[in-house]
């Protein structure tokens, strides 16, 4: 009756009939009023029969979005402590009370969850994005709290929200409405989200190589700076921690393997936020972006200052103490490195980009990068060699003694290699051994191929300084032999081949005058030049008393 009258009343004239349009407006809104309180109530008592007249009644009345949104707010009312996963049983549960109750039951159910998530949903993920909260943005000076809490809250919430639209998408309503919801609300965070991430990323990385290095008792130098330079800073600290030369710094390669999978799984944890976050046509530059702080931190600052310091401690010109190896571990973990990053690349960068124009440009700095690595791992590794035979070149010097390979006795019986052999067997094997447990593949060989030649010179110019008896050349015989020894196992035909016709030369020394033609005449001599054969019998002490230069007239 009073919605009729209602009606009735806006037809009427103004003037003489506004006090009865007033009063009959005061006892509809009044009755309207009571209507949606009993709505409410039939609500709390589960009286569905009831709730579904009064919505029909109040369907009439201009306040039934009212009834609709109280309906709404006492659906909601004393839940959602767990936001996400309360979400869609309440909606499940409401959506069989609106079906039952209102006659647009999809308008209805599309208004609930815009409510849900314009209002607690939103809420929550504010709070737990804002700075009074567990993270916010990073910003300058630290504002906003912890990044690391913030990236990880994000990434939390919007997976979770995204969860939520597919769950509640079996609902009818439309398939645009959640997307949009979801937008809205991550719209501040998502702007600045590629900013934020690449500001975080740089102090996180700059965070993990700080603390390796402080743990290290090292204090990073500019890169910039010259090789004499980081000696004399190398030469410092290593005076100030008890480390020994900068020769020698107890083994350090100040390269980890945890600091590298640290930086790696930083930089998986971000792309995997940059896949979720990102824009469809942001996704590869960003990727990228981020895969370029990556290689800067992980190659730039990390594995190329390692080089430097590594290379730094090789000495150079006179060696007159064992050299450190630690270059040959600086090659076996930068090596590892680029292998953690190439699988990097692959497995997780390259899917993101390989559609879009990064994709040629990634691959392009990638093959650039490891061959710069490579190269200079290849230059350390030549210093090292170097430095490697100039200590082997100076045991010769210092142990040897002429009396090793001409003793006064003659026909002495010999106890074996003589002194220096042993030292440079000793040495070598140190050698051998950190190169076998270092390197593998192409540097193993061309490193053993390389100093190989050089020991073969650098002991066959040593032998050449010596005058022989019979018994030193047994001696002498017996100390190729074991050079021999230990650059056959190293596995190169042409090394091996150089040692054993060393060894054969040096049976020169030994073998009776008459028998000398049929030694140079053998296979393993008789293509060699004759110079050299001449230069070998003439360190025979016999040679002269002998007439042996008559056999090369």
């Amino acid at each position: 009756v009073i919605q009729k009258l209602y009606l009735i009343s806006q037809e009427l004239p103004a003037g003489k009939f506004e006090g009865a349009k007033a009063r009959i407006s005061a006892q509809h809104d009044r009755v309207e009023r009571e209507l949606i309180v009993q709505f409410v109530s039939a609500q709390r008592c589960g009286e569905g029969a009831r709730m579904k007249h009064l919505a029909g009644v109040l369907a009439n009345f201009r306040g039934y979005n009212q009834c609709v949104d109280a309906f709404i707010e006492e659906m909601q009312h004393g839940i959602m402590r767990d936001v996400f996963g309360e979400i869609v049983p309440l909606c499940k549960r409401a959506q069989d009370v609106i079906q039952e109750v209102f006659t647009a039951p999809d308008q209805v159910m599309t208004k609930f969850v815009i409510n849900i998530y314009q209002g607690q949903l939103k809420e929550h993920i504010q709070s737990r994005l804002s700075p009074g909260g567990l993270g916010a943005p990073p910003g300058p000076g630290g504002v906003g709290g912890s990044g690391e809490a913030y990236f990880n809250n994000l990434y939390d919430l919007y997976t979770k929200t995204m969860h939520l639209s597919q769950q509640l998408a079996t609902f009818s309503m439309d398939q645009t409405l959640l997307p949009q919801l979801t937008k809205t609300i991550f719209q501040p965070h998502l702007q600045v989200y590629s900013s934020s991430e690449i500001r975080f990323l740089k102090e996180r990385f700059s965070t993990i190589l700080q603390r390796f290095y402080q743990s290290k008792g090292h204090k990073k130098t500019q890169q910039s700076t010259g090789m004499k330079e980081i000696r004399l800073h190398l030469q410092d600290v290593l005076g100030a921690t008890g480390l020994g030369s900068v020769e020698g710094y107890d083994g350090e390669s100040f390269l980890a393997e945890e600091v590298a999978l640290s930086l790696l799984h930083e930089t998986k944890t971000a792309l995997a936020r940059c896949t979720l976050l990102s824009s469809s046509n942001a996704v590869a530059t960003n990727a990228v972006q981020i895969y370029n702080l990556l290689t800067n931190a992980l190659i730039n600052e990390y594995v190329d200052y390692a080089m430097d310091l590594g290379v730094a401690g090789i000495p150079s010109g006179e060696v007159k103490s064992p050299p450190h190896l630690t270059f040959l571990t600086v090659v076996q973990q930068a090596s590892s490195v680029l292998h953690l990053l190439h699988k990097l690349l692959h497995d997780t960068l390259l899917p993101l980009v390989i559609a879009s124009p990064e994709h040629s440009g990634v691959l392009q700095r990638k093959r650039e990068l490891v061959q710069r690595v490579q190269q200079r791992l290849s230059a350390g590794l030549e210093r090292l060699v170097a430095a490697v035979c100039l200590y082997t070149r100076h045991l010769l010097h210092t142990h040897q003694r002429r009396t090793d390979y001409k003793p006064d006795q003659d026909n002495m019986t010999i106890a074996g290699m003589s002194p220096a052999c042993q030292a440079v067997v000793r040495w070598l094997g140190t050698v051998t051994q950190q190169m076998d447990g270092c390197l593998d593949g192409h540097n193993l060989d061309t490193v053993r191929l390389e100093l190989g030649t050089r020991l073969h010179r650098i002991i066959l110019e040593h032998l050449l300084k010596y005058e022989y008896n019979t018994t030193g050349a047994m001696c002498v015989i017996c100390d190729v032999n074991e050079y021999r020894k230990i650059v056959s196992g190293w596995r190169l035909p042409l090394i091996s081949s150089l040692f054993d016709t060393m060894h054969t030369l040096c049976k020169l020394l030994q073998v009776s005058p008459q028998n000398l033609q049929i030694v140079c005449s053998g296979d393993q001599l008789a293509g060699l030049d004759r110079t050299v054969l001449a230069s070998f019998i003439q360190l025979r002490a016999d040679f002269k008393t002998a007439k042996l230069g008559a056999h090369f007239k």
